[in-house]
C-alpha cells in the first residue's frame, strides 16, 4: 500500500503524517511518499522514525500510489487530483475544489459513509466547521430537524499558514498592546485591508473568506451549502455566521437547533452518549481540552427558556484533526477495508 500526501509540508498535511504514524488506523502502509510544491525540494520529513525527502510536484513526477490524501489547496487539486485517479489512486481532497460538485462524494464518515461505493475515486473531504457541525446534528435527525443557527468560533490553525505566522508575531508584539498603544500604531494608519487581514491577537473577526453576495462570506455558505448536502436535508434551513478568535487550535460552535419532534434535554444527551464520533460532556468543552484529540465533543445541551421545542449546543472539534486530516484518514480506512 503506496500512500501519498500532497501538501505534507503544510498543517494539515503534517497532521496527517502524524495520524497515520500512530497505527491507530487499519491501513497497512508499505510506503508514504511526502509531496509539496517545489518550494519544499530538497526537505525531510520525519515518519515513523525515518527521515524521508520530500517530492516537488509537477506534471511529469506523479506516483504510482493506490492513496493519496490531498491538504495543498484549490488551486492543487484542480490541477492534479484527476491526474493521480488516472493513474489508478483514490484521492482524498481537503480543499474547497470539489464540495460543490454533487458528482463527487462528500464525505463525513460517521454521516454518510455508507454512500460511497468502489466507483468513487475522487473525495472530497468537508470544510473544517462543516464536519463538526453535521456530527453534532445527525443524531437529531430521529427527532426531525426544523432549522439550525450556528454561530462559529473558528482557531488560527484552521487560516492559512502565514495567518498563523501573524498571530504568533503579533503574540510576541503583545507588550506594546499591554503598553496601551492602540492597534493602529502597531499596524499602521489603516489596520487592514482585503490585502491585509486585521490583527488577530486579542481581537475577533466576523470575516472569514470573501464576501460571496448577500453580506454573507464564503465560509458561511459553505457550512450551509455542505451541511444540507451532507446530512441529506436540501430543504433544511441553516443560518451561519462564521468568527475568527484569537485561539491557535480547535473550533467552537454555538448552535441553537429546532426540532420538529417533542422531545427533552435527556433524550438529546441519550442519542449523543450512543453515536460514534461523539463524547459528550459534562463539563464544558473547551479548545484546550479538545486539542489533539479526534473526536467531537458536546456540551451544554439545553433548552431554550423562550421558545418551544428549541435546544442549544455547544460543539468543540480540533479542526486539524477531525476538521481535516483525520476525517481524510477515516475515509481513506474505510476505501482501503471495503475496495482495495
Amino acid at each position: 500500500m503506496r500512500i501519498a500526501v500532497v501538501g505534507a509540508t503544510g498543517l494539515v498535511g503534517a497532521v496527517m503524517l502524524e495520524e497515520l504514524a500512530s497505527g491507530d488506523f487499519n491501513i497497512p502502509i508499505d510506503e508514504i511518499i511526502p509531496i509539496a510544491s517545489q518550494h519544499s525540494a530538497g526537505k525531510e520529513i520525519e515518519f515513523k522514525g525515518e527521515y524521508i525527502p520530500v517530492h516537488p510536484l509537477t506534471e511529469n513526477s506523479i506516483p504510482d500510489v493506490d492513496i493519496a490524501l490531498f491538504s495543498a489547496g484549490s488551486k492543487v487539486a484542480w490541477k492534479y487530483a484527476q491526474r493521480f485517479v488516472e493513474k489508478g489512486a483514490i484521492v482524498i481532497d481537503n480543499s474547497s475544489a470539489f464540495r460543490q460538485d454533487t458528482n463527487i462524494p462528500l464525505i463525513v464518515p460517521e454521516v454518510n459513509l455508507n454512500t460511497l461505493t468502489a466507483d468513487d475515486k475522487l473525495i472530497s473531504n468537508p470544510n473544517c466547521s462543516t464536519i463538526q457541525l453535521v456530527v453534532a446534528l445527525a443524531p437529531l435527525r430521529k427527532f426531525g430537524l426544523k432549522s439550525v443557527f450556528v454561530f462559529t468560533y473558528q482557531a488560527i490553525s484552521g487560516a492559512k499558514t502565514r495567518t498563523l505566522v501573524q498571530f504568533l508575531e503579533e503574540w510576541e508584539d503583545m507588550w506594546i498592546w499591554l503598553e496601551g498603544k492602540e492597534w493602529s500604531q502597531i499596524v499602521g494608519e489603516h489596520p487592514y485591508s482585503e490585502q491585509i487581514p486585521p490583527p488577530f491577537f486579542s481581537n475577533v473577526v466576523p470575516e472569514i473568506g470573501k464576501i460571496a453576495g448577500s453580506n454573507e462570506y464564503t465560509e458561511e455558505k459553505k457550512v450551509r451549502f455542505e451541511s444540507k448536502r451532507i446530512l441529506g436535508t436540501p430543504d433544511l434551513n441553516i443560518s451561519t455566521t462564521a468568527v475568527r478568535v484569537p485561539v491557535i487550535n480547535a473550533h467552537s460552535e454555538a448552535v441553537l437547533v429546532e426540532l420538529a419532534e417533542k422531545t427533552c434535554v435527556a433524550d438529546i444527551i441519550s442519542e449523543y452518549q450512543q453515536s460514534p464520533g461523539i463524547k459528550f460532556c459534562a463539563r464544558t468543552p473547551t479548545p484546550v481540552s479538545v486539542s489533539g484529540k479526534r473526536d467531537v465533543f458536546i456540551g451544554r445541551v439545553r433548552r431554550d427558556p423562550e421558545r418551544d421545542n428549541f435546544f442549544h449546543l455547544w460543539v468543540v472539534a480540533d479542526n486539524l484533526r477531525k476538521g481535516a486530516a483525520t476525517n481524510a484518514i477515516q475515509i481513506a480506512e474505510y476505501m482501503v477495508n471495503e475496495f482495495l
